[in-house]
């Protein structure tokens, strides 16, 4: 099932995730010039517990986040 959602939410979530990851990073270590690095994967190249997308709580997650 494709994700049918825009790309400006997807960019809206990334950004308001990277902001949470940053701040989180600051208060613990206070090193300031935080760099995120996101890295997608395909489905296919998930996998959970040694199983790959055909374990079924990442089908389940897959559900969930419409992918």
């Amino acid at each position: 099932m494709p994700n049918r959602r825009p790309a400006r939410y997807w960019h809206a979530a990334k950004k308001k995730m990277v902001e949470k990851i940053t701040a989180a990073i600051d208060e613990a270590y206070h090193i300031g010039d935080t760099l995120v690095f996101l890295h997608e994967s395909s489905p296919e190249n998930v996998a959970l517990d040694g199983l790959l997308s055909e374990n079924p709580k990442i089908q389940e997650i897959l559900q969930k986040i419409g992918s």
